[in-house]
């Protein structure tokens, strides 16, 4: 999706690739930015970007982006669609990856038009801190009423579009949206504040590792 400009930021290799969006009437989703992630038991010494409260090991599993695909490297016990992998592999929309006993993951890639993914926890198991679904954040984040949209909001009118720009996320909306006391429409996410339009409204802060 090609999108333009300008400010607020994230930096690679610390804990700004993490973020935890907060929707008002929708929900919670972690945003990951790094090309790599790791997924692993919630616990203090496993230092893991998606920490999972569930019987997986320390570090289970690596999802690495290349281009507009995503690849998964067992690093334990890992199925794709009940199939064992014993190497990395490549992920398709709607596939379901199980970890070890019973965690299970559904990976999306819902809009044509982004190579953004989704991850979504459909056993019983939960993330730490408790999301809604995992945004693996590659150029774009669409949020709307449609359903392909990576986080559907039901009851926005319009869509709204979160986007990497150099070290920026940067917002692309029909309407105009502000931050905090701000009188002055914003095009940029300063982390911290809260973005509110018309219906819109959400925050984004950031997460250390698990």
């Amino acid at each position: 999706m090609s999108i333009v400009e300008p400010n607020y930021a994230y930096q690679r290799g610390n804990v700004s690739d993490r973020l935890q969006m907060w929707i008002d009437g929708v929900g919670g989703y972690t945003l990951l930015l790094a090309d790599r992630i790791n997924i692993g038991q919630a616990m203090a010494s496993a230092q893991v970007d998606i920490p999972i409260m569930g019987d997986i090991s320390r570090r289970h599993a690596a999802i690495k982006r290349s281009g507009d695909e995503y690849i998964v490297d067992p690093l334990s016990e890992v199925k794709i669609n009940d199939q064992a992998i014993v190497g990395p592999a490549l992920l398709k929309h709607g596939n379901v990856v199980t970890l070890g006993r019973g965690v299970k993951l559904q990976f999306t890639q819902p809009h044509p038009l982004s190579t953004s993914a989704v991850l979504r926890i459909v056993s019983r198991h939960r993330t730490e801190p408790a999301c809604d679904g995992v945004v693996l954040l590659a150029d774009s984040l669409l949020m709307g009423p449609k359903a392909n949209n990576h986080i559907v909001c039901p009851n926005w009118q319009q869509d709204l579009v979160v986007y990497r720009y150099g070290s920026r996320l940067q917002l692309k909306s029909k309407t105009p949206l502000y931050q905090s006391d701000s009188t002055q429409p914003v095009t940029s996410i300063k982390i911290g504040d809260t973005v509110q339009g018309e219906e819109i409204s959400f925050c984004l802060e950031r997460l250390t590792r698990a």
